[in-house]
C-alpha cells in the first residue's frame, strides 16, 4: 500500500502537463493561419505583407520584420514589417548580409535567439542606439528557406522579460518554411507569366515578321515596275539635253528632271537590295558605300521631320560581311536615331561617323535625342526590351543587330554622349586582319 501509495504522487503530476497541449494546439492554429494566408496568392508583394500580418496578428508579437535577400545577394531589403517605429524601420531598410544580428542569420542560415537584445554586442552598429532605447529584449530571428537556399530572414521581437521558448521558435521557424514555399511558388508564377508574355511577343513578331515579308515582296514587284518607266524617263530626257533646239531655261527644268529622276532610281535599287532574299555570303564591303545606301533609303523620312545628317568619312579599307546583313544593322540604328529624336525637342541632328585604327573599322551615329537611361543601358540589346509605346516596336531590332554584329566579329556599342543624345559604335575586323 505504501509503495503504491508512493506511486500515486507521480500520477498526480502527469495533468500538470497538460498545459502543453494547448498551447500546441494553439501553435498549429497559427501555422495553419499563416500557411492559409499566404497560399491565398502568387503575388511576392500579397505573400510579404500578409505573412507579417498573419503571424504577428495571432501571435501578438510586438515587433516583426521580414527581408528577402538582394538580386546580388549581399543586402536583406525590408520587405514587410509590424510595430516597428519610425527610426527602428530606417535602420532595418537594408541591412549587409553577415553584418549585424539579422546579417548573421542570412548567411549563415540559422537560427539566433536572444534575451536581452539591446546587450548584445553583435548588433549591428547603426542600430545599436535606437534597439537600446526602446529596450528589445526578447529577439529571434530564422533564415527564410526554399529549395535549400536562404531566400531572407523573419524577425519577431518583444519589450517583455518573457523569453522565447522553443515551442514560440519551432512555430516562427516553420512559419519562415511555409513563407519561403509561398514565395517560391509566387517567384515561379511570374516566371512562368514572364516566359508566356515573351512567347507572346515572339508570336506576334513572327506575324508580323511574315506580313513585312509579303509587303517587302509587293514592294519589289512594284521597285521593278517602277524602274522601268523611271529608264524611260532618264532615257528620253538625256536625249532631249542634247537636241541643240533646247532652250537654256529648258535645259535646266529638264536637269531637274533627270537629277530627281536618277534619286528616284536610287531608292528604287536599295528598295530591290532591301527586298532581295538570299543566303548570308561574306564578301569585301566598303563601309562607306553601305552607310549612304541606307541613308538615301531614309532621306525622305528623314527630311520630312526635319532631322540634319551631317557626315565624316575617313578612308577605311574594306571589311569581310554580308551587304544585305549590315545594311539591316544600319538601318535598324538609323530608325532608332529618327524614333528617339522625335521624341524630344531642340534641332535634330544625326551624325555618322566611318573611321580606322588598329585593325578595326568602326561605324558611329549619334542622335540629338533624350537619351538612353543609365537604368536602360545594360539590358539595351536584350531580346524584346523596348522604351517605344506597345504596338511602335517589337524590342527586337537591336537585339537582332548585336547578334548579327558578334557573328562578324565585331561589337555593337551603346551609350549616351556628354553633350546629350545616344550613341552607337559598330566595330569590325578589317578584311586584311580576318584570318
Amino acid at each position: 500500500m505504501n509503495r503504491r501509495a508512493g506511486r500515486s504522487p507521480s500520477r498526480a503530476d502527469r495533468p500538470r502537463q497538460a498545459p502543453r497541449r494547448p498551447r500546441a494546439e494553439s501553435h498549429l492554429r497559427i501555422l495553419h493561419r499563416v500557411a492559409e494566408t499566404v497560399s491565398r496568392t502568387l503575388d511576392v508583394e500579397d505573400v510579404l505583407r500578409t505573412a507579417v500580418e498573419a503571424l504577428t496578428h495571432v501571435t501578438g508579437h510586438e515587433i516583426a520584420s521580414l527581408h528577402l535577400l538582394s538580386g546580388d545577394g549581399r543586402t536583406l531589403e525590408l520587405r514587410g514589417e509590424r510595430g516597428m517605429s519610425a527610426r527602428l524601420r530606417e535602420v532595418n531598410r537594408a541591412l549587409p548580409v553577415g553584418e549585424g544580428l539579422i546579417g548573421r542569420v542570412a548567411a549563415a542560415g540559422r537560427t539566433l535567439q536572444l534575451a536581452r537584445t539591446f546587450e548584445d554586442s553583435r548588433l549591428y552598429t547603426p542600430a545599436r542606439a535606437v534597439v537600446r532605447e526602446e529596450r528589445i529584449l526578447g529577439f529571434v530571428c530564422v533564415p527564410i528557406r526554399c529549395r535549400g537556399r536562404v531566400l531572407g530572414t523573419l524577425s519577431l521581437g518583444r519589450k517583455t522579460r518573457h523569453r522565447f521558448d522553443v515551442h514560440e521558435v519551432a512555430l516562427v521557424e516553420a512559419a519562415a518554411d511555409q513563407i519561403g514555399i509561398a514565395l517560391d511558388d509566387a517567384r515561379l508564377y511570374s516566371e512562368t507569366r514572364r516566359q508566356l508574355e515573351e512567347l507572346r511577343r515572339a508570336q506576334e513578331h513572327l506575324l508580323r515578321a511574315e506580313r513585312l515579308s509579303a509587303v517587302g515582296e509587293l514592294a519589289s514587284g512594284v521597285a521593278h515596275e517602277i524602274n522601268n518607266p523611271l529608264t524611260t524617263i532618264l532615257g528620253q530626257t538625256h536625249l532631249l539635253l542634247t537636241h541643240p533646239e533646247v532652250t537654256p531655261h529648258v535645259r535646266e527644268r529638264l536637269g531637274i528632271v533627270a537629277d530627281e529622276a536618277t534619286r528616284a532610281a536610287r531608292i528604287v535599287q536599295s528598295l530591290l537590295l532591301f527586298a532581295r532574299r538570299s543566303t548570308p555570303e561574306r564578301r569585301p564591303c566598303a563601309l562607306a558605300d553601305q552607310v549612304w545606301r541606307v541613308l538615301e533609303l531614309k532621306s525622305y523620312e528623314l527630311r520630312q521631320d526635319s532631322v540634319r545628317v551631317v557626315t565624316e568619312f575617313a578612308p577605311c579599307p574594306a571589311v569581310l560581311t554580308d551587304d544585305g546583313q549590315f545594311r539591316q544593322v544600319l538601318l535598324n540604328l538609323v530608325q532608332n536615331a529618327h524614333q528617339a529624336m522625335l521624341r524630344g525637342a531642340g534641332e535634330r541632328l544625326l551624325g555618322v561617323r566611318v573611321w580606322s585604327a588598329g585593325g578595326k573599322a568602326y561605324v558611329e551615329m549619334r542622335d540629338t535625342g533624350p537619351g538612353i537611361p543609365d537604368e536602360n543601358l545594360p539590358k539595351i540589346f536584350d531580346p524584346f526590351f523596348t522604351t517605344r509605346p506597345p504596338g511602335e516596336g517589337s524590342g527586337l531590332g537591336l537585339s537582332v543587330s548585336y547578334g548579327i554584329v558578334t557573328d562578324l566579329g565585331g561589337r555593337l556599342r551603346a551609350g549616351n554622349h556628354p553633350e546629350g543624345g545616344a550613341v552607337f559604335v559598330i566595330e569590325l575586323p578589317l578584311e586584311d586582319t580576318v584570318a
